[in-house]
């Protein structure tokens, strides 16, 4: 067996290290750290081929994952092995696929842990080195955690504890615990395979009350006093946990836009909200989340006075190795627009905000974004500069992280511009600049829209104008659609906090941006305003 170094934490009434050090084995404790920090910068400088935490770890997120291997790639990442007293800690430390244990575990056996997880994350790094698929599986392949066979001793019951709701002001406590004898990864697969089989009776039809889909509960029967709807209109009510609400078969694959576009305010969260409106409208299970972290203002586009930052909650979720489509769901907003649900994940509140948006945590959000909704519609900022280069001794959070976590999730990215001779030329760099992140954004997956379309600002015949401009000196992009500019249209909306399905339903800009969202323009469905010109509020459905 080959040696395997360790760096380690000290336990307040736990010596671990004396047990390790008499043994004489291949596991050698090179370092007894002070403090986490140290304990990174052992793992971060490739000296330690383990570090070992010991107590403390409420500190072992996503993001202390994540700058365990700022060292860079030619820097070796150090696998990280837990000891907690806590059975709710050690679940939770096996949700983010670390390998965890009892601080009593005998020396013998904590030799044996500490060298399985160095093998294990040399076998991971070597399938990792190459480049991962885009999709919902990675994350997954970066932790590694359905590669992690540990040894039996490792008890770590796990399984989802979430509340479900029943209806409103009634809740059931479900405590699913697995047997003690299902340990290491098997307890990561099983409980993943549990959330698995709740979202699949979701799908089946499990329904609760007024349909609300309530996985593993059966719905009301006829004349149950709580059937009733919890889809009321109240104002201040939040939404119940759950990704889709109600329950319905989708006539298409999940799919993520991202709508993008250069600096100079060309329309993207105009685009982004009433794309995601007329993708409600159409029936489709739809979840908008604000990923700009520069001027987030998707909520306000809605007339949403919501004051809390959905995106920042739902990633501090994430952080800690627990969110699912449920916890999305919770974190989410939900409002009728034009007759239609629509959930909102709301951006930050303030932009010196934007370092609670780590990119370890925002990839886990829009993986399960994925998963339980049908349409999942990004606003992204503008700014495409991966600024952590700047720094130099410490792991920085990334500013950008949220639109370049976005762009890289997406199955579709629609770049915004406009169609006049300041905005087109900022759109033709733009696309520029995108073409050089080829290792998140595949060309092929761009589709070009060009907003406020007028003869003033573009010429007599301006689509010709602008399609030849694009195609003389921005190459060879799709073009999604031409929106036409509607000035007093858009004004009015905003005045009021509506979308243009409530504004101007027969417009022709809507009809435009309908187009974008696949719906025939024959079929267009309107409702009625649920926010007075001038108010600015909008009714919210309940969550919890």
């Amino acid at each position: 067996m080959r040696k395997v170094s360790v760096a380690t934490t000290i336990m307040s009434g736990f010596d671990h290290v004396s047990g390790l050090e008499r043994l004489r084995g291949p596991v050698t404790v090179i370092r007894r750290c002070e403090s986490l920090a140290e304990l990174i910068s052992m793992a971060r400088a490739g000296l330690a081929d383990v570090v070992l935490v010991a107590g403390d770890t409420e500190q072992l997120t996503l993001t202390f994952m994540e700058s365990l291997s700022a060292g860079g790639a030619s820097t070796r990442t150090a696998a990280v092995v837990a000891l907690s007293e806590v059975a709710a800690e050690r679940d939770r430390l096996t949700g983010l696929g670390i390998p965890v244990a009892s601080p009593d575990l005998g020396p013998a056996e904590l030799a044996t842990l500490l060298a399985d997880a160095a093998s294990q994350d040399q076998q991971r790094q070597r399938v990792t080195s190459e480049p991962e698929a885009r999709g919902r599986g990675r994350r997954a392949a970066q932790n590694g955690a359905d590669d992690f066979t540990g040894p039996e001793y490792t008890t770590t019951p796990a399984g989802p504890a979430d509340d479900r709701v029943l209806a409103p002001g009634s809740r059931v406590d479900q405590d699913q615990t697995l047997s003690s004898s299902v340990t290491g990864a098997d307890a990561v697969r099983v409980g993943a395979e549990l959330d698995r089989a709740e979202w699949d009776g979701a799908d089946r039809g499990d329904a609760g009350p007024a349909g609300v889909v309530v996985p593993g509960v059966p719905g009301p029967g006829p004349g149950d006093e709580s059937d009733t709807d919890v889809l009321s209109d109240r104002d201040g009510d939040r939404e119940p946990p759950g990704p889709g609400g109600v329950a319905t078969e989708p006539a298409a694959p999940p799919r993520m836009t991202a709508v993008w576009g250069p600096a100079g305010s060309p329309g993207r969260t105009t685009v982004a909200v009433n794309l995601a409106v007329e993708l409600a409208l159409s029936g489709r299970r739809t979840l908008l989340i604000d990923l700009d972290t520069y001027a987030a203002s998707a909520g306000i586009h809605l007339g949403l006075l919501d004051e809390s930052a959905g995106i920042a909650q739902a990633c501090r979720t994430a952080d800690q190795g627990r969110i699912t489509p449920e916890g999305v769901g919770r974190a989410a907003l939900r409002a009728r627009v034009a007759g239609a649900s629509l959930q909102v994940l709301t951006g930050l509140t303030r932009a010196d905000r934007w370092p609670e948006l780590r990119r370890a945590a925002l990839d886990d959000v829009l993986e399960a974004a994925t998963a339980g909704w049908d349409e999942v519609v990004l606003d992204c900022g503008f700014c495409l500069e991966e600024d952590e280069e700047l720094s130099f001794d410490i792991p920085a959070p990334q500013r950008n992280a949220a639109t370049l976590a976005g762009l890289a999730a997406a199955d579709r990215v629609l770049a915004v511009g406009t169609g006049d001779p300041v905005g087109l030329p900022r759109l033709i760099h733009g696309l520029d600049e995108l073409s050089l992140h080829v290792d998140i954004v595949e060309r092929s997956r761009v589709e070009v829209v060009v907003n406020q379309v007028r003869p003033d600002a573009s010429g007599v015949a301006p689509r010709s104008q602008i399609t030849g401009v694009l195609d003389r000196f921005g190459g060879s992009w799709t073009v999604a659609g031409f929106l036409p500019w509607d000035r007093r249209t858009l004004d009015r909306a905003l005045l009021g906090g509506q979308v243009l399905a409530e504004a101007a339903p027969k417009s022709a800009l809507r009809r435009a941006v309908a187009r974008l969202a696949g719906t025939a323009a024959g079929s267009l469905q309107t409702g009625p305003s649920t926010a007075a010109v001038g108010q600015g509020l909008r009714t919210l459905l309940r969550r919890s």
